[in-house]
């Protein structure tokens, strides 16, 4: 039976410096943006990315993104960005994120990620229990 994860929400203003030339983000922004709402998700549960890399030496690298773009969304406008866990097995974890906007009406992209859990030498190592253990418990 799969875990069904809590997910973290995360309110979000593109600014000025992640818009393009057409008035609104930028594509490869939104890898920025999606790395930021899973930071504060990470941050949410008690478990921030410091912890991960200081005290467990491990790091979450992507090895898989994929993004659909739906809506554009232009400078400013509020946004709502909703990081769920679809998955985490013993070395990966594949996050699911969406970004929202006219109070949650309105989809305008989502994205899913594949990241591997490494050590400080670059190989594949198991995601730590702590971490699994924290975003089974959800957000602090």
């Amino acid at each position: 039976m799969a875990m069904n994860y809590p997910e973290h929400r995360l309110n979000f203003r593109p600014p000025l410096s992640y818009i393009d030339i057409g008035k609104v983000i930028y594509n490869s922004r939104y890898l920025d943006i999606y790395n930021y709402a899973r930071d504060e998700y990470m941050r949410s549960i008690g478990y921030p990315y410091t912890k991960l890399n200081m005290e467990d030496d491990k790091h979450l690298a992507v090895v898989e993104a994929n993004i659909k773009y739906r809506k554009p969304v232009h400078y400013d406008e509020e946004t709502v960005i909703v990081s769920k866990i679809e998955k985490i097995s013993s070395r990966t974890i594949l996050f699911h994120q969406l970004m929202y906007k006219n109070n949650m009406s309105l989809l305008c992209n989502e994205a899913k990620f594949v990241m591997v859990c490494i050590d400080n030498s670059f190989k594949a190592s198991s995601v730590p229990e702590g971490l699994k253990k924290a975003f089974e418990n959800g957000p602090l």
